[in-house]
């Protein structure tokens, strides 16, 4: 048992040189740098409105307003329900038109969706937007 050393006892110090390993550590970096591929998402294409005066978009849309009552109105008058089908297949005879619902707060969610309906029937290609006004 003589021949054991203690631990504590020794004036021997241990160096570590942490050199090589913080050189490792660099080359790892920049391989790992090096190797990734940066993925690029696709996203959604907006085609934004060019600016303009919104009397060019009165003659190139169809924007119809549901109020909270629950109304339908087109250019100032009320339609209801029954006249979103001819109205929108009367304005897009000869071209698709963008469609617009302006849709005021506390209108009901059903007649939002049942006029989509009624103009997606009349027209299957014609594309919706929703503003919701004050």
């Amino acid at each position: 048992m003589s021949h054991r050393r203690s631990i504590s006892g020794g004036d021997e110090g241990i160096d570590i040189n942490i050199s090589p390993m913080i050189d490792m550590v660099f080359i790892l970096l920049i391989f790992f740098i090096v190797t990734t591929v940066f993925v690029e998402e696709e996203g959604l294409d907006v085609n934004k409105p060019s600016p303009g005066g919104s009397t060019d978009l009165d003659n190139e849309t169809v924007v119809f307003r549901i109020t909270k009552g629950g109304s339908v109105i087109y250019e100032g008058k009320e339609i209801g329900l029954s006249g979103v089908r001819a109205t929108v297949r009367n304005k897009m005879q000869r071209e698709v038109l963008p469609l617009i619902l302006e849709v005021e707060p506390e209108a009901p969610s059903g007649i939002m969706v049942r006029v989509m309906d009624e103009a997606k029937f009349a027209q299957p290609e014609v594309a919706i937007s929703i503003n919701a006004i004050n």
